[in-house]
């Protein structure tokens, strides 16, 4: 009776072992779990993002002969380094990089914003940028291109209107570490506040 019993016990922790060891695993994937760890540092060197129609130009008074009309770009700044201490990557090794080589951007309107934002989302969009162990990279992430700003919800509303409204941008990021195929996701987010006309940089 006892040999029972305690047969019992080691095959229901047994049971129990392997379960945590494959749940384990499943929640060991991803970019945390990599030996090269890559994260997003900064977007918009952690300023908030101004997108306007116009740009006043350097005398700073619109309607001007050095007005502009500006493509936004936002910086988006990766930190990449080793999963942790005692993982120890030759400068130059095989494993000394992460690449990022695509990315989402999905937009989340406020209230008073436009809904024909999200059709601006981008999915799978191209990029290409090696981030060095123990280094900053940088690479510039579009975010509003004058296809966008000549739609009439964006270019009457704030330039014709003088409205002005917000939106969330949410960038999801994928890469892997060099000599590793298997792809991870990381993730960052920006407000941008949508105006008519900006005046300076």
């Amino acid at each position: 009776m006892k040999l029972r019993k305690l047969m019992t016990i080691l095959v229901a922790s047994a049971i129990l072992t392997g379960t945590l060891v494959v749940s384990g695993c499943d929640n060991h994937s991803g970019n945390e779990w990599q030996r090269v760890v890559c994260e997003v540092s900064t977007i918009n060197e952690g300023a908030p993002f101004v997108s306007a129609y116009m740009n006043a130009g350097a005398d700073k008074i619109s309607g001007t002969e050095d007005d502009y009309y500006p493509i936004d770009f936002a910086p988006v700044t990766f930190y990449a380094r080793t999963y942790n201490d005692l993982i120890v990557v030759p400068e130059d090794g095989v494993y000394s990089w992460f690449h990022i080589t695509n990315y989402d951007l999905i937009w989340h309107p406020s209230e008073d914003a436009p809904d024909e934002l999200t059709d601006y989302n981008v999915t799978g969009g191209m990029c290409d940028l090696i981030v060095p162990l123990r280094e900053e990279a940088t690479v510039a992430i579009l975010l509003a291109d004058r296809g966008m700003k000549e739609q009439p919800w964006y270019r009457d509303r704030l330039f014709v209107n003088g409205d002005s409204y917000t939106a969330t941008a949410e960038m999801i990021f994928y890469g892997h570490e060099t000599g590793n195929d298997q792809v991870v996701a990381l993730g960052g987010g920006i407000t941008v506040t949508f105006i008519g006309v900006v005046i300076g940089d």
